[in-house]
């Protein structure tokens, strides 16, 4: 039979070990996303208020969201392929989240349209102390090649 302090270390080791593993998962942590091409960002661009440009040597790509982009209320998702580069085998997500605070996954597949538009539904969560500043992370892989950028903007408060 295993005594009191046996117990009580075991337990504080699991529940640490479990704290680890959510540390190593949260989202910003993407192991999927290392080895990507940084794609560059359209400067002072708020993709809640226009579209805004995502550049590189393969790919250029135009972000917008909403309008309006409010906390609580679904918004549209559309990244148009300016060149045209992205085949129909490429998978796209867009996911969102705060600088230096937990806001859960917020992730989101695009699906691409009959006019070559990849679009997708997105929800925010409410920030518990009012913040309303986000990152939209793009993720993009095809043909064995993957693209990342990274768009901040400015949720609407509900």
């Amino acid at each position: 039979m295993l005594s009191r302090v046996s117990l009580q270390w075991s337990a504080g080791v699991l529940i640490a070990a479990g704290l680890i593993g959510v540390w190593a998962l949260r989202p910003g942590l993407d192991v999927s996303s290392s080895g990507a091409v940084l794609l560059q960002a359209e400067s002072n661009c708020d993709s809640a208020q226009r579209a805004c440009r995502i550049f590189g040597t393969e790919l250029e790509l135009e972000l917008r969201l909403g309008p309006p982009v409010r906390t609580m209320e679904s918004f549209e998702i559309t990244l148009h392929d300016l060149r045209g580069s992205l085949g129909t085998d490429a998978q796209v997500t867009v996911q969102f989240q705060m600088r230096d605070m937990e806001m859960g996954l917020n992730r989101y597949r695009l699906v691409m349209d009959a006019e070559g538009i990849w679009r997708g539904q997105a929800m925010l969560p409410v920030c518990s102390t009012g913040r309303s500043d986000w990152i939209a992370q793009v993720e993009i892989s095809a043909s064995g090649q993957r693209w990342r950028a990274e768009l901040p903007f400015t949720a609407e408060s509900h």
